[in-house]
């Protein structure tokens, strides 16, 4: 059972008790790149790495040691969507480390000195991005999808933006988004509600004031705005990284469960569709896989594969040749079936421990305003009919809305023209 609060000042609070001695906590703020204007690219994720420099209570020093001290395991992440703040301990240790992360994410300092340190190392974390080839080819494909809207842009930034941002931008940034009503604590593990409840209360409502006034992302304003639908960047790689995006459902969508069912079917597993013909029947790949990329404002069906420049264009025609004939022809009541259980066994998967189990509620409560039990959400995997995909699968088959792009050397731009 999840237990679901909402505070006086906003907050929400999701909690679920079981026998495992680790407490989870995940922290998540409704923030993220897709909030920033063009001028603040990258504050989201510089915020998240200042949280965790000195506090109104403690330094830097003190936050690492403290947290080291009671055994806590401690990170954080920040997305297009989201901003997350995660820790988990020993049930005993529980309350300390809480109430070390409340001091530091309501109350820090922002030092200047500690602001410069920083800035040096997520500008490192940017050069490491940049020598990954799948990192610039998901960064391209967005921003040639997005354009101008503000999912194009990338959650580490500019270079030139976390080089020059001052302190008061940041607080103000900050100030407007960390606000109580766009926060949500999920909790799991061996601890009841009461107690949680009474700990959030102390350390994070009575000290949360809530003034900002959050940008709140239009759905409507998270459109496709395309500038090119074919692109090859050049690198001098010893693989050629393609990724075919095609407009698909949002995470509020009712028919998303037959998304993810179809996009399985599709390149999710060693029994899909894709990994069949293109890996093992034609030898074209090592890597090639499907997922859809869901939130409440917009949606896509990712394909990615890595091959050599020679094979992008048979392995672009082969892609295009099985999204048609999963439209002509539909799927098969085994596909169907076995795709079924491998996701309803991944929920299970995803619950194995209190961190899959916080992180999976807090982004819940986030999106969709509630908690969805395991066994609701396979009864929504169970409710999905065979006509139901085969119907999703002449949608995708017929979307023009897409991109594609390769990050490598020696690709012929007519290659990708194959889809």
């Amino acid at each position: 059972m999840v237990n679901v609060k909402t505070y006086k000042n906003g907050l929400r609070l999701c909690h679920e008790k079981n026998d495992k001695n680790v407490v989870a906590v995940n922290i998540l703020f409704n923030v993220g790149s897709c909030n920033e204007s063009e001028d603040e690219q990258g504050y989201s994720h510089f915020i998240e790495h200042l949280m965790f420099k000195s506090s109104e209570k403690y330094s830097t020093l003190e936050i690492m040691d403290k947290l080291s001290y009671y055994g806590a395991d401690f990170n954080a992440y920040t997305s297009r969507t989201v901003t997350r703040y995660i820790f988990k301990c020993l049930k005993e240790n529980f309350e300390p480390c809480f109430e070390i992360y409340s001091n530091m994410l309501i109350h820090p300092k922002f030092e200047e000195s500690e602001m410069d340190k920083e800035r040096g190392v997520v500008i490192e974390e940017m050069k490491k991005c940049d020598d990954d080839p799948v990192e610039v080819l998901y960064r391209t494909v967005m921003q040639n999808y997005y354009t101008d809207n503000s999912y194009a842009h990338d959650e580490l930034g500019t270079e030139e933006i976390i080089s020059n941002v001052s302190r008061e931008q940041l607080l103000k940034y900050k100030n407007e988004h960390y606000t109580a009503d766009n926060c949500v604590i999920s909790v799991a593990g061996n601890i009841e509600f009461d107690e949680i409840d009474s700990i959030v209360e102390k350390y994070f409502v009575s000290e949360f004031e809530t003034e900002g006034k959050p940008y709140k992302v239009n759905a409507d304003e998270i459109v496709p705005n395309i500038s090119k639908k074919y692109d090859v960047v050049e690198r001098d790689d010893n693989q050629v990284n393609v990724c075919v995006h095609i407009k698909s459902l949002t995470a509020l969508d009712e028919k998303k469960y037959i998304s993810d069912i179809y996009t399985s079917i599709l390149g999710n597993s060693q029994n899909s569709r894709l990994y069949k013909i293109i890996r093992e029947e034609l030898g074209l790949v090592y890597t090639v896989y499907a997922f859809s990329d869901m939130v409440a404002s917009t949606g896509g069906i990712f394909i990615i594969l890595g091959t050599r420049p020679k094979n992008v264009k048979k392995a672009i025609f082969e892609i295009k040749r099985i999204i048609t004939e999963l439209a002509e022809f539909g799927v098969t009541e085994e596909e169907l079936e076995r795709v079924k259980n491998l996701k309803k066994s991944l929920i299970e998967f995803g619950s194995e421990t209190n961190s899959d189990i916080a992180e999976s509620n807090g982004s819940m409560l986030h999106l969709f305003e509630k908690c969805k039990t395991i066994e609701e959400r396979k009864q929504k995997i169970d409710s999905v009919t065979k006509e139901d995909v085969n119907a999703f699968a002449k949608v995708i088959a017929s979307e023009d809305v897409f991109n594609i792009v390769a990050v490598g050397k020696g690709v012929d731009l007519n290659d990708l023209k194959q889809f």
